[in-house]
């Protein structure tokens, strides 16, 4: 299992946590205090997004569990109006926010999964989901409490 630094940490360590529980409030004024929030519930139990557009951040809860925090370090084209995280280069110590995939390899080793566009790390109890954008270049970063 990895061990990851940094402002990811902080989304890492909070995952699990039922919401109203202040210790969320650690991730919440990374990326706030600009957001809408968002609930849904398709047949399979409650989703309630907190959407941070200007910071490029989605925090979700499942049935009240803190259950993904999702970050975008590049423009997306399906997302066009979402900014992106704040202090990119402060999520992830020692590795860039744009990195290519060959150096997120090199930095965290062998992936618990690997897919076309993402590689999935176990990482301080919890999953690392790193997206690639079209030029194999770190474009998201999701901080997962479960592997889907």
């Amino acid at each position: 299992m990895e061990t990851v630094i940094g402002e990811m940490a902080v989304m890492l360590d909070v995952l699990g946590l039922r919401r109203g529980d202040d210790r969320i409030l650690k991730a919440f004024v990374l990326v706030g205090p600009d957001m809408t929030i968002e609930e849904f519930d398709l047949g399979n139990g409650r989703s309630t997004y907190y959407t941070f557009v200007a910071a490029g951040t989605d925090i979700l809860f499942k049935d009240d569990i803190l259950s993904a925090v999702i970050v975008r370090t590049q423009p997306e084209e399906e997302d066009h109006g979402y900014g992106l995280y704040p202090r990119p280069s402060a999520l992830i110590d020692g590795l860039s926010p744009t990195a290519t995939r060959g150096e997120v390899a090199d930095f965290f080793g062998v992936p618990e999964r690997v897919g076309p566009n993402f590689v999935r790390y176990e990482a301080n109890d919890h999953f690392l989901h790193v997206e690639f954008d079209s030029d194999s270049r770190i474009g998201t970063l999701s901080a997962l409490l479960t592997a889907p």
